[in-house]
Formats: C-alpha cells, structure tokens, sequence
C-alpha cells in the first residue's frame, strides 16, 4: 500500500514539474510575441526623429526615417501613419494609401486614418472608397465638419445631386464665405432643374469668389436664358469668356448663336471667331462663322472664312453652301456656281443650296436653269422646316424661295412664321416689308418698317429705300 501512495506521490511530482515547465516557456513565449508587437526604443527614436523632419516640411527625409523605423519594428501602425502622411504632402497619393491601409490593420485609431484616407481618395477620383471612409467616420463622430463636407462633395462629384443638397446646405452654414460650397449648389440645382435656386447659388457663388468663377457665370447665364432674360444671360457669358477663354467649342457655338437670335450678328461673328482661336481645328465655328459674316453683310470676310472652311471640311456640304452664298453676295456668280454644285454634289437635295445656286443663275442669264433651281429650293426647305420647325433661319430661307418662285402669299406666311419664332431677325422683316409693298399692301410694309426702327435702324433705311424708290 505504502509502495502504491509512493509511486503515486512521485508520478504527481513529475507531473507538475512537467506542466510548470510548459506554463513558463508558453508565458516566455506569449511575453516575446508581445515585444515584437510593441514597437522598439530604437524604432520609436527613429519615428522621433521624423517627425521633427516632417515639421520642418523636409517630407522626404522623414519618410526615409519612418522607413527605417518599420524595419526595426514591421508592426508599428504610427510609424505607417505618420509615412502616409507625408507621402501625401508630397502629392504621392498611391503610397499614400499603401500606408494609410497598412495602419488601419495594425489597428492604427481609424478616426484619423478616415479623415485623411478620404481626402486621398477624393484627390484619386476613387469616389467609392472616399465615401466608405467619409460614412464610417460620420457613425464615430456624427458632427465633424470635415466628414460632413466630405459626404457633401463627393456626393456632387458622383452625381447623387439630390443627396448632395441637403448635404451642402448644412455645410454652408458652418462656411457661409466658402464660394466653392455655393457653385457645388448651383451646379446640384442645375441638375435638378431648380432654376431660380440655381441662379441664387450661382450669384451668391460668384460674390463670394468661388474658384469656379467661370463656370459660376455660366450658371447664372444659363438660368437666365431659361427666364428669357436674354440680354442678362449674354453679359454673364461675356463675364465667363473675360474669367476662362479657354471655354468648349459648344459653348462659343450656342453663345454665338444667341448673339444671332437677338440680331447681334457681328457679336456673333466675332464670338465664333474668338472660339476658333481656342479651337482653331473648329470645322463647326468656321462653318458658322462664314455664315455670321454674310448674315452681318461683312461679305469679303465671308468669303475669307469660307474658303478656309471648304478647305479645313472639304466633305461638309455647308461649308461649300456658305461660300456660294458668300461669292452671291459679292457678284461673284461663276465662283458661287461651282461652290454651290459642289455642295449639292455632297447634299443633292439641300433647298437652301439650290436657292443660292438660283440666285447666282439669274444673275448670270440662265433664266431657265435658275427657275428649275428655285423649284427645287421650295421642295427642299419645305422638307427642311418639316423637319425642323422651330428654325427661324429655314421659314426665313423657305420665303427667300417662295418669292423666287413667285409663290407670294406662301412667302409671306414662310416670314411670318419666322418671324414669329425670333421677332428680332431683321433680314426676315425687310423682306417681308419688300413683299408687302410689292403686293401693294403699303399698311403692312409701313409695321415692317416701324418694327425694324426699334430693332435695327439700319435696316428700316434700306426698307424705306425700296418704298421710295418705287
């Protein structure tokens, strides 16, 4: 028995000798594994001494030390911190991240990797991640401005203008002087079609000296135009022009088309000539341009605009079209012939086209080939303003046509309708006056010429010539 308690006895010893053993080498093991977690003395002197560097602005050199303390020391999540940081003020965002992620999984607190990893990502155009970092930041502090901002602006920058609203409207008040807040605003109504928002924004953004001066003033044109407040809308495109000339060749395209809507035809010219310096490839501006210049009877610069233009867009059948209409108007008629056939060659049944092409055939004693033309101008302006009706410039083209084919009372109604669509197209008043007074209806001729006083007294001049002269 005494045997049996004896083995017992020694077999419990070994027992605990053996398990105190383990214990001691899993704590020693545990208390090395909790060391190498822990960054060194040797690796926190290096982040010291970085950090100095880095508040000196001396960016690289401290990222050379950050680096040498995540060598000693592989886990040190403020050491992956501070190095993405001053990547960042080295504008070199991808590293940037590299290190602002390695931070956040060494558990780094996620507060400030948020509020910088946003920024980076915004700066990258990666949205996405900018928003993750921007809506995790608002659930651990719901009232830091810098994530509200953030949520505001990349919600615009993402398209989500409904929700950017909201967003930037609660962050003007904490930045009510902040210009950039109002355009994001004015750009968000815009797209949501709020006009008269749009226009407060916009003019608030420009008062308040927005770094998008430029594109604030097109806003504020933009909405004014929506308002029919035309004159406004063309001074706030000027003030656009005088703040970033470097604007896109659609817009000096539909700006110059405003001037001509308001019969500002050599504002148009000059505005489509403006956009060709910006973009001097422009086959649509030069196209255009030749067309302003005849309209603004400055028909040698016509003709100097459309030859570039035929040679710049030998294939586009307007620019051949133009400069026929240009060489008319100069009596240059053999030119205006083969320009025009040219044209048809590409458009065979262009009617504005055949009715320069007429024109420049009676002027040259082909009576017959240019009634046949002027046929085949009605037909084909008649398709034209089927086809776009609300183009003043094709009823006046179609009358033009109409009074060629000796089609009056067609003509009158081609100018009317044009002039119903832009009141102020001035060329469409004296020509209807002209057919008035041939049709001796002198009451009608004498309201054109009264309409035409208030809108170009030029032009009542020349309407009051044809009623003398006759």
């Amino acid at each position: 028995m005494k045997r049996k308690i004896f083995i017992a006895f020694i077999t419990f010893c070994l027992m605990f000798t053996l398990f105190s053993s383990t214990t001691s080498e899993i704590n020693a093991q545990d208390k090395n594994r909790s060391n190498q977690t822990k960054p060194s003395d040797k690796a926190k002197k290096k982040v010291e001494q970085g950090n100095k560097l880095f508040d000196q602005k001396d960016y690289r050199s401290a990222i050379n030390k950050y680096v040498e303390a995540i060598v000693i020391s592989p886990i040190y999540p403020a050491a992956h911190y501070r190095k993405g940081k001053a990547h960042y003020y080295l504008n070199e965002y991808d590293a940037t991240v590299e290190e602002l992620d390695a931070a956040f999984n060494q558990k780094h607190p996620p507060l400030e990797i948020y509020e910088l990893r946003w920024h980076v990502n915004y700066q990258k155009g990666n949205y996405d991640a900018a928003l993750s970092d921007v809506q995790a930041g608002l659930l651990l502090e719901p009232q830091n401005k810098n994530f509200a901002k953030g949520l505001a602006e990349i919600n615009f920058k993402k398209g989500f203008y409904q929700e950017a609203i909201p967003a930037l409207e609660k962050v003007i008040q904490t930045e009510p002087n902040n210009g950039d807040l109002f355009y994001f605003l004015a750009a968000s109504y815009s797209k949501t079609g709020n006009d008269k928002q749009q226009a407060f924004y916009a003019d608030e953004a420009i008062k308040k000296n927005t770094i998008y001066i430029a594109d604030s003033y097109i806003l504020l044109g933009d909405s004014l135009l929506k308002s029919n407040k035309k004159a406004e809308a063309i001074e706030a495109y000027k003030k656009a022009i005088n703040a970033k000339p470097e604007m896109t060749e659609k817009f000096y395209i539909d700006f110059s088309e405003l001037y001509r809507d308001e019969n500002r035809l050599s504002e148009a010219a000059d505005t489509a000539y403006k956009g060709l310096k910006i973009h001097p490839k422009s086959k649509e501006l030069l196209i255009h341009l030749t067309w302003y210049y005849s309209l603004s009877d400055r028909f040698v610069e016509a003709v100097g605009a459309g030859q570039q233009a035929v040679r710049n867009a030998p294939d586009e059948f307007e620019a051949h079209s133009n400069l026929c209409r240009a060489y008319n108007d100069l009596k240059q008629y053999p030119q205006a012939i083969v320009e025009c056939n040219k044209a048809l060659k590409l458009n065979p049944t262009d009617g504005e086209t055949f009715f320069y092409l007429g024109r420049a055939q009676a002027s040259t004693n082909k009576a017959a080939f240019a009634a046949e033309s002027y046929k085949k101008a009605v037909a084909g302006l008649i398709e034209y303003t089927r086809q776009f009706p609300q183009d003043a410039d094709g009823h006046y083209l179609l009358g033009n046509a109409y009074v060629s084919d000796k089609q009056i009372k067609n003509a009158i109604a081609s100018y009317k309708r044009s002039l119903e669509l832009n009141p102020n197209f001035v060329k469409a008043r004296l020509n209807l006056g002209s057919v008035y007074f041939s049709d001796d209806n002198m009451p009608a001729a004498r309201e054109q010429y009264e309409a035409l006083l208030k809108i170009d007294k030029s032009y009542a001049e020349k309407l009051k010539a044809i009623i003398e002269k006759n």
